[in-house]
């Protein structure tokens, strides 16, 4: 508390030393203002009275000594109100008070350099601003955005030069002055720490500072900015290097400035520091200089990224552990229930009443035991038991055969309906638990888009934001590559309508990040947000051609094609089970399921798994089976894959072949086991490929040499290739079914 007191005081005294225009002095009252009302104030008030009684005397500092303790007393009285808690309070009460005693003081005052008033209004201005940035500099609250650190640089800045301006003042042998000499040190701290920029701005505001105490021609303020900004550039070419350069812009700055007069004590305050900033520790200078130096941004934001891939890949992790877990725990040895045990259960429920039944279980239990053996043969092959089927010794000495085998046959179908509900249970756990692995490796491939390194492109976003304001848009833009390595670039701004006024906007955007822009949605006028994606240098256009089962009102089949964020076209084609609303809706829940993972970024064969346990889970009254076809166009490589259930054949033109796609598996929903696959066939088109998918209404036999007769015919409209395959196998084969056709081409975008 002795300490803090000491320095308040110590503060008070210098800030009222600080002169303006001579006679001016209003800093001194606003430290005091900025003090409070509590024992700091206290002192800083003392201080500040014996700085005005040292500096200018009684009869001068006495309206000053007047206004700190005006200032002071409002403190005093308004401290336990909420309004003196507001930032502009005290500042707007010290310029009140400091225009009230000059205004008073003004008639006993003979006119200077500038207009009573002109003085007035200065002291005022600078009164209200010393304690704004007074109390901002000696706040040490925490500071929780970007805007309040550079609110407090800025205010120690201020702080510090009026402090050396009431150094200046003060000359060592009549040539060296103190607060010069100070500034210069501060100047080639900031310079070295921060930069040319940093050096140049704080060069001009101690200048300034300094030209504004000494009463003379604007020579510190182009001296010391001109050196922040020379010297800067040698920043980081070591201590020795960089000093010798600041020395040498100190030299030509009073070269420039001889004309307006000989600056020699210039030189020997800029030796002076020179040698003083030699000889300080680094340390030092490194406690100065981030006060001082711009700050780079951290990496707050990937390591966020990196914290949540972790987190997914664990979650990833979590889920394939469990998977493996309930499929250990789950299988189980098969058991068909020993056949055997339909016959003891016919037993029980028929020979029990009998009165021979001692006889044939007991005296003779081997014959008819031998005899029921020989009858489980022709049982097992024909699926029941007749009459017939036992040997006819023991079927004579039967008094009750015919209930006795109607027995067999109702055990029999129990087993058959228990066999099958087993089967099916099963068949639903494994496709239910099989998910949890599908669901691992989707979450495996987000953690590792998350934890990529290479996202961000710094150097685009600052050549972007540097042409942005430009155009005097003040926006947030971000430029970075997905998992696919493919570039996003976001705008965001209150005015974009500058930007997209341009009509050549987007060939500017991508002559500044290096690569060919996208928009991928149109913009309105008043758009706030502005999304654009790194151009595919493939094109493709699509023809599609459908005709509906002659009587039936709507077609079973359905198909869509999109474009992902990641440059890849899919094309989707469904055929539901049979024909009407039926298949119709089966269809269209396939392509809508289908299309909402793809447009998520879920690899295609992981989606084509989920959609089949989909299926495989569907209660039977509401749910068909469906075959799907998928075709993924990579548009940045070419790369192409063909993913099947249960689909017809499709065709590519390359060059001057035509290849057969094919598949092998059943339709999604059909497809028995834990996540069977779907067929996949890779390949790469060309610019000039061209692809037929079709449904099974199209192709209905294997002669398929009609087609690729079409396809070698060379169609450059896709529309009209794909109603000429419909046309011709209507002819072929008299349209007995849905039929669906799209063809795709490849091309290079213009």
């Amino acid at each position: 508390m002795a300490a803090r007191c000491a320095l308040y005081a110590l503060m008070g005294a210098v800030m009222a030393c600080a002169r303006v225009l001579d006679n001016g002095a209003p800093f001194g009252m606003a430290m005091v203002a900025c003090s409070g009302a509590g024992l700091s104030g206290v002192f800083a008030l003392t201080g500040a009275a014996l700085g005005y009684l040292i500096s200018g005397g009684l009869e001068w500092g006495i309206r000053y000594i007047a206004a700190s303790v005006l200032v002071y007393t409002v403190a005093f009285v308004f401290h336990e109100l909420d309004m003196y808690k507001n930032s502009y309070f005290m500042p707007t009460a010290a310029g009140l008070v400091m225009g009230l005693t000059g205004f008073l003081g003004s008639f006993s005052l003979e006119n200077g350099a500038l207009p009573v008033a002109a003085e007035l209004f200065l002291e005022v201005t600078l009164a209200f601003g010393g304690t704004y940035f007074f109390r901002e500099a000696l706040s040490n609250t925490l500071r929780a955005s970007e805007t309040a650190e550079l609110k407090h640089g800025v205010s120690l800045m201020i702080m510090a030069s009026c402090a050396l301006m009431a150094l200046s003042r003060v000359t060592l042998f009549d040539t060296v002055s103190l607060g010069r000499f100070f500034a210069l040190l501060l100047v080639m701290t900031s310079a070295m720490k921060g930069g040319m920029l940093t050096g140049a701005a704080v060069g001009t505001v101690l200048g300034l500072a300094m030209d504004v105490a000494g009463e003379g021609p604007l020579f510190y303020t182009m001296a010391y900015a001109f050196s922040g900004l020379l010297s800067g550039v040698f920043g980081k070419h070591g201590r020795l290097l960089y000093t010798l350069s600041f020395i040498l812009a100190g030299a030509l700055a009073v070269v420039c400035a001889w004309n307006d007069g000989i600056y020699i004590s210039a030189l020997f305050e800029t030796f002076c520091a020179s040698v003083i900033f030699m000889l300080l520790p680094a340390s030092l200078l490194n406690r100065v200089g981030v006060v001082l130096q711009c700050m780079d941004r951290g990496c707050g934001e990937s390591g966020l990224r990196r914290y949540e891939a972790v987190k997914v890949k664990k979650l990833s992790d979590a889920y394939g552990e469990l998977f493996e877990t309930v499929r250990r725990n789950v299988a189980e040895p098969y058991n068909d229930e020993n056949i055997a045990r339909i016959f003891d259960r016919a037993a029980d429920e028929v020979c029990v009443k009998c009165k021979y039944k001692n006889r044939c279980w007991n005296q003779e239990y081997v014959d008819t035991l031998s005899a029921l053996n020989d009858a489980t043969k022709i049982m097992v092959e024909h699926g029941s038991l007749e009459v017939n089927d036992i040997p006819a010794h023991f079927r004579d000495k039967c008094v009750n055969m015919a209930a006795f085998v109607a027995a067999v046959n109702g055990e029999l179908r129990g087993l058959s309906y228990r066999r099958q509900l087993r089967a099916r249970l099963s068949e639903n756990r494994s496709v239910a638990w099989g998910q949890y692995a599908d669901v691992s490796q989707m979450l495996g491939q987000m953690a590792e888009e998350l934890g990529s390194m290479s996202g961000s492109d710094p150097l685009a976003e600052r050549r972007l934001l540097r042409y942005l304001r430009s155009l005097d848009i003040d926006a947030d833009a971000a430029v970075y590559r997905d998992g696919g390595g493919r570039l996003h670039v976001t705008v965001e701004s209150g005015r974009l309508t500058p930007l997209l006024r341009d009509e050549n906007y987007l060939e500017k955007l991508s002559e500044i990040v290096g690569v060919r822009l996208c928009q991928p949605t149109a913009a309105g006028e008043d758009c706030s947000r502005l999304e654009l994606l790194e151009a595919e240098p493939l094109a493709v256009s699509v023809g599609i051609a459908a005709m509906k089962k002659k009587g039936e009102r709507v077609s079973g089949d359905r198909g869509t094609y999109f474009k992902t964020d990641a440059g890849v076209l899919c094309v989707i084609l469904s055929d539901g089970m049979g024909c009407g609303d039926e298949a119709a809706e089966d269809s269209r829940q396939v392509v809508l399921i289908l299309e909402k993972f793809l447009r998520a970024g879920i690899d295609p064969a992981v989606a084509m798994k989920i959609l089949n346990s989909v299926l495989l889970l569907r209660d039977g009254e509401h749910w068909g089976f469906a075959t799907v076809d998928l075709m993924c166009v990579d548009l940045f490589t070419g790369e192409t894959c063909f993913y099947k259930y249960g689909a017809a054949p499709s065709y590519v033109l390359q060059g001057k072949g035509v290849r057969c796609v094919k598949g092998e598996t059943l339709a999604a929903g059909l497809s028995l086991g834990e996540g069977t696959a779907p067929d996949v066939v890779r390949m790469r088109l060309k610019p000039g490929c061209t692809a037929v998918i079709a449904t099974d209404g199209v192709l209905v036999d294997a002669e398929d040499q009609w087609l690729k007769n079409l396809l070698l015919r060379g169609f450059d409209d896709m529309k009209a290739l794909a109603r000429a395959v419909l046309k011709e196998s209507e002819q072929l084969y008299g349209g007995g079914d849905d039929m669906t056709v799209v063809s795709v081409r490849v091309e290079e975008r213009a």
